[in-house]
């Protein structure tokens, strides 16, 4: 599904490094190229073994979040949950699962290649419990004002060029009082030289990583309250954290 891109075009280095992620993204998912050890990182981020024992090999492989998004996360009464950033689908997958009969997901991704990935890993769900797939930039929603009870996204937003524009995004298309539940990398202290200055570092979220209190005023400037940033996990060079922030009522 093309993606119209509305307002100001983007600079150059933007241009280039969004042309990185969706070229790469694409490759992992038309040539099953994820890291090797998915299955084995996701159960050692806490995600549930029998939830990915239960999946396909090819669909527990293809994990590339940097933390368990839904721990401690409750879902009951939640209406509609998009996720940004979607991947192949497997947080996607758990996500359906774990969503009240007739509720909705959203899931969103920058290539369109992901998004068969995230169909396939949705196979066996009822009709009713599939997600609407949408293809999209995080900087630029296809969705309206207030739509989301719940926004989802694991290393996502470190993908993103400007994220001031992203978290905005979010934010509006959060209804008044809904959730924004992310797993996220933060950096402590300067990245090395070769990594910040590398269009193709933001391929695996490296080149966008914010120190913790850059992500606690972006978080507020989107205009987010009740902001927590907890769960810190290694994930060299680097830092996982949950972040947890609910857009006001």
């Amino acid at each position: 599904m093309p993606v119209t891109v509305h307002g100001a075009r983007p600079k150059a280095w933007e241009q280039q490094v969004k042309s990185y992620v969706r070229k790469r993204y694409a490759h992992l998912a038309e040539a099953h190229a994820f890291p090797e050890g998915g299955a084995e990182r996701a159960r050692g981020a806490g995600y549930p073994a029998r939830f990915i024992d239960g999946l396909p090999e090819r669909v527990s492989a293809s994990y590339c979040g940097c933390g368990y998004l839904l721990d401690g996360v409750d879902l009951k009464g939640v209406r509609t949950t998009v996720e940004l950033g979607c991947g192949a689908g497997l947080d996607a997958r758990l996500v359906c699962e774990r969503l009240d009969a007739g509720a909705r997901l959203i899931a969103v991704d920058f290539a369109s290649q992901m998004l068969h990935r995230a169909r396939e890993a949705c196979e066996g769900l009822g009709d009713g419990a599939r997600p609407h797939l949408l293809a999209g930039d995080m900087e630029n929603l296809p969705l309206a004002d207030g739509v989301a009870d719940v926004v989802l996204a694991n290393a996502s937003f470190n993908l993103t060029v400007d994220k001031k524009k992203a978290l905005a995004e979010a934010h509006r298309i959060l209804r008044p009082g809904g959730r924004l539940v992310a797993r996220e990398l933060i950096r402590e202290g300067e990245l090395p030289a070769e990594i910040a200055r590398d269009p193709q570092a933001w391929n695996a979220s490296l080149g966008g990583v914010c120190e913790e209190t850059e992500w606690e005023s972006l978080l507020a400037g989107a205009g987010f309250c009740d902001i927590d940033i907890s769960g810190h996990a290694p994930f060299r060079p680097v830092v996982s954290v949950r972040v947890h922030a609910r857009r006001g009522v």
